[in-house]
């Protein structure tokens, strides 16, 4: 099963946004992936990117999951999360509907 599923299948599919985030034993397996610095967010509005933006910024991988967001909201945090990303040289990318991972300019993001 390739990385991103692994993800997918053990952390955002859930049906409540969580709090904490535990590594699955079966991510710890890859080599070369540092998971300390992989962070899992669900942000609820858009006053909750900055913390988004600022983990980038510090040269941390995020993968975000826009599930909780209202549908009135979704396209303004998508519009003001590229502007912020674009200014900082961050790269995003959309793994599935509402689901993106977001990436520092030194990270490549490569499929299994």
């Amino acid at each position: 099963m390739s990385l991103i599923k692994t993800i997918v299948n053990n952390f955002v599919k859930k049906k409540e946004a969580q709090t904490e985030v535990s590594v699955d034993e079966s991510i710890k397996k890859y080599d070369g992936i540092d998971t300390t610095s992989l962070v899992v967010y669900a942000p609820k509005d858009i006053l909750e990117l900055n913390k988004v933006i600022d983990c980038v910024a510090g040269g941390q991988t995020i993968i975000i999951n826009f599930a909780s967001v209202k549908k009135s909201q979704y396209q303004s945090i998508v519009d003001y999360l590229s502007g912020a990303l674009y200014a900082i040289r961050a790269k995003i990318s959309r793994l599935e509907n509402q689901l993106y991972v977001i990436m520092p300019k030194s990270v490549k993001l490569a499929t299994l």
